[in-house]
């Protein structure tokens, strides 16, 4: 994500499904993303999810605990010690207990400031209103977490505490770090009105910060499901409200977001009618596209656009397929962006398949909306995990950011062979980096590419400092000269590095395997246009080259390589990021 690090790995384990003890097919999913493509597989668990879906790992992506709204669950898949009982009103009950709470982003687990054991767990629950005529929350709670217990599995030392009275807005839990880079903030709307509540989290507690009604905007239908989401850089709140009835008005609000004042501003409203009565919400990891899941139909627009709702495109429709034994629809329902960059789409109904947006960074029909393209082993009864943007620094340069923290140490690689491609993801205003690549060779740049002399094992670490402190992350790499991918039928090995390319990172061009004194090298935007190309000397077979892209716009590009006799030796896509 181009306005995030990659360090924090809170939302690296994602688990949806029921909880059969025998049969694979209705028991739990878990969809692990410590690999590219993500690992997904099913294991047999106690908790059923149906709407309300949350968990929390550990920085380094081992998973702590996660909850339907109804209890909470272990990394071991047993009741947490005291986490059961939550508070979830009449619903819960009627919900029928261990078959989980129906209630989208009803829950939310994050991290306590400054406090490495302590976890808040944000949650609400459901009645009816007064009038009878739908549902309201009439309280928000909070239940505190401590990892530093029962040998690492955890105790529920608080629960249930009133953090906020009511009536509110049906879920809809998000959150956003404030602009220190630290503390949280959190959003709810009063019921059947256009007030918001905004609450501060910090590592003293859950502070009410103010309360506001907002002019210019028509308050939501009073009892409304839907999706509320922060954009990964905190600049922008939306959210978007149906009643479930097919031809109702379906609301969209976006508002300007101060992640110093954690005010909301400039509000943008619109109305359309696609006899949805499900939908969901997402931003594009640049921040730039909202895409609003409508039931039949996944819409873009651009909130860069000077008319928002003009910019409106259909970026996809259902395709009537349907998840077969029972026949069900495979319709667009709740929506979560992944840590891969992928916006991911589950259905209204209880099929074992996922949509996905594989590039939603892009304009248009670029995005890739790819229906059912990701198979579950199991059946999932319309649940999302529910996750914030983790990996949101402080904003630097803000007067709001009066931490100064120290760094904290992350890094990323990439093999071509015996040649490895390091990135360093650290964050914090990092000085200086310093690399030990495990084999005697050290490095002082960021992104310093290392060649091993033979296959093995490494301990690669990665010190950086700035002037409130320094860290170091070490990790045992494996390098393997098949590890790299070949063209079909060919030597040739050949990459550009990092791909998504990040802003204020050069371009990499790496390559072996080549025949030819010299190559060229060309870069064609998505409509085939040449926007960018260089001839290149080859040594020994082989290419390392930065390339200077820092005049191309964010967009996908295709990039090739060609002998001087006019040979295509090989190529594939990148993804740039502003």
């Amino acid at each position: 994500m181009s306005t995030s690090v990659k360090a924090q790995k809170h939302d690296y384990i994602w688990l949806m499904g029921r909880n059969s003890q025998t049969n694979p097919v209705q028991a739990g999913t878990t969809i692990d993303f410590h690999t590219t493509p993500p690992d997904i597989y099913y294991e047999f668990r106690g908790m059923y999810f149906r709407q309300a879906n949350a968990g929390i790992c550990d920085t380094a992506g081992n998973l702590l605990f996660y909850t339907n709204g109804i209890y909470i669950a272990n990394a071991l898949h047993e009741p947490m010690e005291n986490g059961e009982g939550l508070a979830a009103g009449p619903a819960g009950v009627n919900d029928q207990g261990a078959y989980g709470y129906i209630l989208a982003q009803g829950v939310m687990a994050l991290p306590v400031p400054e406090q490495d054991s302590l976890y808040y767990l944000l949650h609400m629950d459901r009645h009816m209103n007064q009038q009878q005529t739908g549902t309201e929350s009439r309280f928000f709670y909070f239940t505190l977490v401590n990892m530093n217990t029962n040998n690492g599995l955890g105790t529920v030392v608080a629960k249930n505490q009133v953090a906020l009275t009511g009536p509110f807005d049906i879920g809809k839990i998000t959150a956003v770090k404030h602009a220190n880079g630290r503390d949280w903030w959190v959003i709810l709307r009063q019921y059947g009105s256009n007030i918001f509540h905004q609450m501060l989290i910090t590592g003293g507690g859950i502070v009410k910060y103010s309360s506001k009604g907002l002019g210019g905007i028509i308050p939501e239908p009073p009892a409304s499901l839907g999706q509320a989401v922060f954009s990964p850089d905190g600049t922008k709140y939306a959210k978007v409200n149906l009643t479930g009835s097919a031809g109702d008005p379906i609301y969209v609000s976006i508002f300007d977001f101060d992640r110093c004042s954690g005010e909301l501003s400039n509000p943008v409203q619109f109305t359309y009618a696609d006899t949805a009565w499900a939908g969901g919400i997402a931003i594009s990891p640049n921040s730039r596209f909202l895409y609003v899941s409508s039931f039949r139909y996944v819409y873009q627009y651009d909130l860069h656009a000077s008319d928002i709702e003009a910019s409106r495109i259909t970026v996809a429709e259902w395709d009537g397929f349907y998840d077969g034994h029972p026949n069900l629809p495979t319709t667009f329902y709740l929506a979560q962006l992944g840590p891969d960059g992928k916006i991911y789409i589950n259905s209204s109904s209880s099929t074992k398949y996922l949509h996905v947006i594989n590039h939603p960074d892009l304009p248009g029909l670029f995005c890739d909306v790819c229906q059912h393209c990701v198979e579950l082993p199991t059946k999932n009864s319309w649940s999302m995990p529910n996750f914030p943007n983790y990996r949101l620094h402080h904003l630097e340069g803000s007067p709001c950011d009066t931490l100064r923290q120290p760094p904290v140490a992350e890094w990323q690689h990439e093999p071509l062979g015996l040649e490895v491609g390091f990135h360093d993801a650290s964050y914090h205003d990092i000085r200086t980096w310093h690399w030990s690549f495990g084999d005697g060779a050290t490095d002082t740049v960021p992104n310093p590419v290392h060649s091993y002399a033979a296959e093995g094992v490494y301990n690669v670490c990665l010190s950086v400092s700035n002037p409130r402190g320094a860290d170091t992350l070490c990790r045992e790499l494996q390098v393997l000269v098949s590890s790299a991918g070949a063209a079909a039928g060919s030597g040739l090995r050949v990459e550009v590095w990092p791909n998504p390319l990040p802003p204020g990172v050069p371009a990499t061009l790496m390559a072996e395997g080549i025949a030819a004194s010299e190559v060229g090298i060309t870069l064609r935007d998505a409509l085939g246009r040449v926007v960018w190309q260089q001839p290149m000397p080859v040594l020994n077979g082989r290419i390392r080259q930065e390339l200077d892209v820092s005049g191309l716009a964010a967009g996908g590009y295709f990039y090739e390589l060609v002998s001087p006799d006019g040979l295509w030796l090989g190529g594939g896509k990148l993804v740039i990021v502003r």
